[in-house]
């Protein structure tokens, strides 16, 4: 199961969202069940990141989901994104 999440971040809080994603990637690396958890940064808008998920089942992302950093992070998020980015949910590859 793969997770697309993007997020514009105000620009005046990058620096405080970079420092608090990066403890929740290496955070949620360490969940079982967690196969990738990574942060990307877009390269022509320079507010916007991408986090790209990837779970071994759809139990694992419900674990990750009810983690209790998460409720943390969600809080944190909520101060510091200008425009949310959308979300899809993958379960399988389309082409091989």
């Amino acid at each position: 199961m793969t997770i697309i999440a993007g997020l514009k971040i105000k620009q005046e809080r990058i620096s405080d969202f970079l420092e608090k994603a990066r403890e929740l990637v290496e955070t949620t690396r360490r969940e079982e069940g967690c196969l990738r958890y990574d942060l990307y940064r877009d390269s022509f808008c320079d507010n916007s990141f991408v986090f790209i998920e990837e779970y071994k089942d759809s139990d694992a992302f419900a674990r990750h989901r009810s983690m209790p950093y998460m409720d943390g992070f969600r809080k944190f998020r909520s101060e510091v994104v200008e425009e949310y980015l959308g979300v899809s949910e993958l379960s399988e590859r389309a082409v091989r």
